[in-house]
């Protein structure tokens, strides 16, 4: 079995769209959030199932909400480096 290890800069995407989606509707960011660790659950279960997009980057596009989870594989540890919006420019999501 696989571990999960979330980047401080994952959590840090993770709280700010929550942030952002509890002003929009009361619990929507608590909803957006319990989405997100279902598909890190989803990514620990099948890890090779999502592409690659960048060096050894895979993404997992979350179909309810526009953002994806970039993630690495590096033994028996999986990083999750960001959760990233989709309308943000596509050159950020690697810095």
């Amino acid at each position: 079995m696989k571990q999960i290890i979330f980047t401080n800069r994952a959590i840090g995407d993770i709280k700010k769209a929550k942030k952002w989606y509890e002003k929009q509707q009361e619990n929507l960011g608590n909803k957006f959030a319990d989405y997100v660790f279902k598909c890190v659950d989803e990514i620990k279960s099948h890890p090779l199932s999502y592409p690659n997009k960048y060096k050894y980057v895979r993404e997992m596009y979350i179909r309810k909400y526009p953002y994806l989870i970039i993630y690495s594989i590096e033994e028996k540890i999986i990083f999750i480096l960001r959760v990233f919006p989709c309308k943000t420019s596509p050159k950020k999501k690697y810095n």
